[in-house]
Protein backbone atom coordinates (compact mmCIF):
# COMPACT_ATOMS: atom_id res chain seq x y z
CA UNK A 1 0.00 0.00 0.00
CA UNK A 2 1.63 3.58 -0.78
CA UNK A 3 1.90 5.43 2.21
CA UNK A 4 -0.47 8.32 2.53
CA UNK A 5 1.63 10.58 4.96
CA UNK A 6 -1.06 9.68 8.04
CA UNK A 7 2.01 8.66 9.76
CA UNK A 8 3.63 12.15 9.34
CA UNK A 9 2.17 13.96 12.10
CA UNK A 10 3.34 11.73 14.95
CA UNK A 11 6.49 11.31 13.93
CA UNK A 12 7.15 14.93 13.35
CA UNK A 13 5.83 15.10 17.06
CA UNK A 14 8.03 12.50 18.27
CA UNK A 15 11.29 14.06 16.64
CA UNK A 16 10.02 17.33 17.81
CA UNK A 17 10.10 16.11 21.35
CA UNK A 18 12.82 14.03 21.20
CA UNK A 19 15.21 17.40 20.34
CA UNK A 20 13.56 20.34 21.12
CA UNK A 21 15.89 21.54 23.08
CA UNK A 22 18.91 20.86 20.33
CA UNK A 23 16.14 22.30 17.85
CA UNK A 24 15.94 25.28 19.59
CA UNK A 25 19.77 25.36 19.97
CA UNK A 26 21.30 24.72 16.38
CA UNK A 27 18.26 25.21 13.68
CA UNK A 28 19.16 28.55 13.67
CA UNK A 29 22.97 28.24 12.90
CA UNK A 30 21.82 25.72 10.58
CA UNK A 31 19.57 27.90 8.56
CA UNK A 32 22.82 30.60 8.69
CA UNK A 33 25.08 28.34 7.34
CA UNK A 34 22.86 27.01 4.70
CA UNK A 35 21.84 30.68 3.18
CA UNK A 36 25.95 31.91 3.67
CA UNK A 37 27.86 29.23 1.45
CA UNK A 38 30.59 31.79 0.40
CA UNK A 39 31.01 31.48 4.19
CA UNK A 40 31.84 28.12 4.60
CA UNK A 41 33.56 25.57 2.15
CA UNK A 42 31.92 22.68 0.78
CA UNK A 43 33.01 20.76 3.20
CA UNK A 44 32.74 22.82 6.04
CA UNK A 45 28.54 22.62 5.11
CA UNK A 46 29.14 18.93 4.87
CA UNK A 47 30.63 18.28 8.54
CA UNK A 48 28.64 20.60 9.86
CA UNK A 49 25.21 18.95 8.47
CA UNK A 50 26.90 15.69 9.23
CA UNK A 51 27.36 16.57 13.09
CA UNK A 52 23.67 17.73 13.23
CA UNK A 53 22.34 14.29 12.21
CA UNK A 54 24.41 12.44 14.31
CA UNK A 55 23.40 14.68 17.37
CA UNK A 56 19.61 14.57 16.30
CA UNK A 57 19.70 10.63 16.07
CA UNK A 58 21.83 9.64 19.12
CA UNK A 59 19.99 12.26 21.29
CA UNK A 60 16.68 10.84 20.15
CA UNK A 61 17.66 7.43 21.59
CA UNK A 62 17.48 6.04 17.89
CA UNK A 63 20.28 2.80 17.01
CA UNK A 64 21.59 2.95 13.39
CA UNK A 65 23.84 -0.28 12.48
CA UNK A 66 25.63 -0.82 9.56
CA UNK A 67 26.50 -3.99 7.63
CA UNK A 68 28.81 -4.63 4.85
CA UNK A 69 30.92 -1.07 5.28
CA UNK A 70 33.61 -3.09 2.91
CA UNK A 71 31.45 -3.36 -0.03
CA UNK A 72 31.62 0.69 -0.42
CA UNK A 73 33.70 0.87 -3.62
CA UNK A 74 37.64 2.42 -2.09
CA UNK A 75 37.14 5.20 -5.39
CA UNK A 76 34.34 7.80 -5.45
CA UNK A 77 32.08 7.77 -7.77
CA UNK A 78 29.67 5.50 -7.51
CA UNK A 79 26.16 5.54 -7.15
CA UNK A 80 24.12 4.05 -4.00
CA UNK A 81 20.55 2.61 -4.21
CA UNK A 82 17.99 1.94 -1.13
CA UNK A 83 14.65 0.57 -0.69
CA UNK A 84 12.44 3.59 0.86
CA UNK A 85 10.48 2.64 4.41
CA UNK A 86 10.10 5.80 5.71
CA UNK A 87 11.98 9.83 5.53
CA UNK A 88 14.34 9.01 7.63
CA UNK A 89 16.25 6.81 5.39
CA UNK A 90 18.55 9.57 3.78
CA UNK A 91 19.50 10.11 7.40
CA UNK A 92 20.70 6.12 8.57
CA UNK A 93 22.62 6.28 4.84
CA UNK A 94 24.19 9.30 5.89
CA UNK A 95 24.71 8.67 9.74
CA UNK A 96 26.45 5.16 8.54
CA UNK A 97 28.33 6.49 5.40
CA UNK A 98 31.96 6.75 5.66
CA UNK A 99 32.71 9.53 3.02
CA UNK A 100 30.67 12.34 1.43
CA UNK A 101 27.56 11.53 -0.48
CA UNK A 102 25.16 13.39 -2.40
CA UNK A 103 20.96 12.59 -2.22
CA UNK A 104 18.54 12.97 -5.12
CA UNK A 105 15.03 13.47 -4.18
CA UNK A 106 11.57 14.94 -5.42
CA UNK A 107 11.44 18.53 -5.21
CA UNK A 108 8.34 18.35 -2.94
CA UNK A 109 9.89 17.34 -0.14
CA UNK A 110 12.74 20.01 -0.83
CA UNK A 111 10.61 22.93 0.41
CA UNK A 112 10.03 21.38 3.95
CA UNK A 113 11.78 22.94 6.75
CA UNK A 114 15.27 21.13 8.05
CA UNK A 115 14.96 19.22 4.39
CA UNK A 116 15.18 22.28 2.44
CA UNK A 117 18.54 23.23 4.84
CA UNK A 118 19.74 19.46 4.39
CA UNK A 119 19.32 20.31 0.81
CA UNK A 120 21.72 23.78 0.81
CA UNK A 121 24.45 21.87 3.12
CA UNK A 122 25.13 19.01 0.93
CA UNK A 123 25.27 18.10 -2.71
CA UNK A 124 21.76 17.60 -4.09
CA UNK A 125 19.64 17.10 -6.96
CA UNK A 126 15.69 18.33 -7.17
CA UNK A 127 13.55 15.84 -9.87
CA UNK A 128 10.48 18.36 -11.13
CA UNK A 129 8.27 14.98 -12.01
CA UNK A 130 6.23 16.99 -13.92
CA UNK A 131 8.82 19.62 -15.76
CA UNK A 132 10.67 16.75 -18.26
CA UNK A 133 13.77 19.03 -19.28
CA UNK A 134 14.43 19.67 -15.45
CA UNK A 135 14.48 15.93 -15.24
CA UNK A 136 16.75 15.63 -18.01
CA UNK A 137 19.16 18.36 -16.62
CA UNK A 138 19.51 16.63 -13.15
CA UNK A 139 19.88 13.53 -15.06
CA UNK A 140 22.68 15.02 -17.15
CA UNK A 141 24.46 16.90 -13.96
CA UNK A 142 24.82 13.93 -11.95
CA UNK A 143 26.18 11.57 -14.94
CA UNK A 144 28.72 14.35 -14.87
CA UNK A 145 29.11 14.62 -10.99
CA UNK A 146 29.31 10.73 -10.93
CA UNK A 147 32.52 10.88 -14.10
CA UNK A 148 34.15 13.10 -11.54
CA UNK A 149 33.55 11.14 -8.34
CA UNK A 150 31.23 12.30 -6.75
CA UNK A 151 29.00 10.09 -4.65
CA UNK A 152 25.31 10.62 -5.12
CA UNK A 153 22.51 8.28 -3.31
CA UNK A 154 18.57 7.83 -4.34
CA UNK A 155 15.86 5.52 -3.75
CA UNK A 156 14.48 4.34 -6.78
CA UNK A 157 10.95 3.49 -5.70
CA UNK A 158 10.02 7.50 -5.40
CA UNK A 159 7.81 7.45 -2.14
CA UNK A 160 7.97 5.30 0.48
CA UNK A 161 5.21 2.14 1.67
CA UNK A 162 3.71 1.65 4.44
CA UNK A 163 4.08 -1.44 6.48
CA UNK A 164 5.11 -3.95 3.78
CA UNK A 165 8.88 -5.95 3.29
CA UNK A 166 7.48 -6.48 -0.82
CA UNK A 167 9.39 -3.83 -2.70
CA UNK A 168 7.35 -1.15 -4.97
CA UNK A 169 8.32 -0.97 -9.00
CA UNK A 170 12.16 0.71 -8.85
CA UNK A 171 11.76 3.75 -11.58
CA UNK A 172 14.09 2.76 -14.42
CA UNK A 173 15.07 6.66 -15.16
CA UNK A 174 16.52 6.14 -11.92
CA UNK A 175 19.19 4.34 -13.31
CA UNK A 176 20.30 6.38 -16.35
CA UNK A 177 22.79 8.47 -14.68
CA UNK A 178 24.86 5.63 -13.40
CA UNK A 179 24.52 3.47 -16.84
CA UNK A 180 25.21 6.95 -18.59
CA UNK A 181 28.61 7.29 -16.65
CA UNK A 182 29.77 4.03 -16.40
CA UNK A 183 29.95 3.93 -12.57
CA UNK A 184 29.36 0.75 -9.97
CA UNK A 185 25.96 0.73 -8.42
CA UNK A 186 25.92 0.10 -4.71
CA UNK A 187 22.42 -1.40 -3.63
CA UNK A 188 21.48 -0.60 0.35
CA UNK A 189 18.75 -2.54 1.73
CA UNK A 190 17.43 -0.59 4.92
CA UNK A 191 15.93 -2.65 7.36
CA UNK A 192 13.24 -1.70 10.15
CA UNK A 193 13.46 1.88 9.42
CA UNK A 194 9.54 2.65 9.91
CA UNK A 195 9.19 0.42 13.05
CA UNK A 196 11.12 3.31 15.17
CA UNK A 197 9.05 5.65 14.61
CA UNK A 198 5.92 3.79 14.51
CA UNK A 199 6.56 1.84 17.94
CA UNK A 200 8.40 5.09 19.46
CA UNK A 201 11.68 5.77 20.01
CA UNK A 202 11.65 3.97 23.45
CA UNK A 203 12.06 0.96 20.92
CA UNK A 204 15.45 -1.15 21.43
CA UNK A 205 15.60 -2.58 18.00
CA UNK A 206 18.34 -0.96 15.90
CA UNK A 207 17.74 0.38 12.08
CA UNK A 208 20.10 -1.90 10.24
CA UNK A 209 21.74 -0.58 7.04
CA UNK A 210 22.88 -3.34 4.63
CA UNK A 211 25.71 -1.89 2.40
CA UNK A 212 25.74 -4.89 -0.72
CA UNK A 213 28.61 -5.86 -2.97
CA UNK A 214 28.65 -3.18 -5.99
CA UNK A 215 26.57 -3.96 -8.99
CA UNK A 216 30.08 -2.92 -11.31
CA UNK A 217 29.69 -1.15 -15.09
CA UNK A 218 30.31 -4.63 -16.85
CA UNK A 219 27.70 -6.48 -15.48
CA UNK A 220 25.03 -4.30 -16.71
CA UNK A 221 26.55 -2.38 -19.39
CA UNK A 222 24.29 -4.51 -22.06
CA UNK A 223 21.13 -4.09 -19.67
CA UNK A 224 18.32 -2.03 -20.19
CA UNK A 225 17.54 0.73 -17.62
CA UNK A 226 14.59 -0.81 -16.49
CA UNK A 227 16.49 -4.57 -16.49
CA UNK A 228 18.88 -2.59 -14.30
CA UNK A 229 16.43 -1.48 -12.49
CA UNK A 230 15.14 -4.91 -11.21
CA UNK A 231 19.06 -6.55 -11.12
CA UNK A 232 18.97 -3.61 -8.31
CA UNK A 233 15.62 -4.47 -6.68
CA UNK A 234 16.11 -8.25 -6.82
CA UNK A 235 19.48 -7.87 -4.62
CA UNK A 236 17.96 -5.56 -2.22
CA UNK A 237 14.91 -7.83 -1.90
CA UNK A 238 16.96 -10.62 -0.82
CA UNK A 239 18.03 -8.91 2.10
CA UNK A 240 14.56 -8.12 2.73
CA UNK A 241 13.53 -11.45 2.75
CA UNK A 242 15.97 -12.66 4.94
CA UNK A 243 16.96 -9.78 7.50
CA UNK A 244 13.44 -8.03 7.84
CA UNK A 245 11.02 -8.99 10.98
CA UNK A 246 6.91 -8.77 10.43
Amino acid sequence: MRNTGKRSVPILFKTISKNFGNILRLYPKMMWVADHPKKYSEDERYEFCMFLIKTLIESAGVMVRAFGLENIPAQDGFYVCANHQEKFDPLAIWYTFPRKIGVILDDRATHRPFIREVCKLVRSKKLHYRRPKKIFKAISEVTEELKNFVNYMVFPEGNYEEVSGVLSEFHAGSFKSPKNAKCPIVPVAIIDSYKVFDRGFTTTLPIQVHYLKPIMPVEFEKLTTSQIAELVKSRIQAVLDKFQKK
